[in-house]
């Protein structure tokens, strides 16, 4: 999994889930954000994620709910507030092409 402290510091800023009406229950955020990690860090095409030893549900489950937590900004309050308390170390940051198109002109 990930540590408890990582899920503290991201549970409050989750926004809250829409009202489910019928169908499968909803699959715990934690474990779609144990999914979200586990591909982030490994690089593996999200068909390939092992949903049944994480418990995330499936892989468009876990890549909705990132993109939808995305789009509320939670990683980005998140980079905010560890920034704000010095648990950031940026030393070890990268960025490529890869990562960030750059566009031609674009500052």
């Amino acid at each position: 999994m990930f540590p408890n402290q990582l899920w503290q510091a991201v549970e409050p800023l989750l926004p809250t889930p829409p009202p489910r009406y019928g169908g499968l229950p909803r699959v715990d955020d934690r474990a779609c954000l144990a999914g979200i990690i586990y591909q982030l860090r490994t690089g593996i095409p999200w068909r390939l994620l092992p949903t049944r030893q994480l418990g995330c549900g499936s892989p468009v489950t876990c890549w909705r709910r990132l993109r939808d937590w995305q789009r509320a900004g939670v990683f980005q309050q998140l980079l905010d507030q560890l920034g704000r308390e010095g648990r950031l170390d940026w030393s070890r940051a990268s960025l490529d092409s890869i990562s960030v198109r750059a566009k031609r002109g674009a500052a």
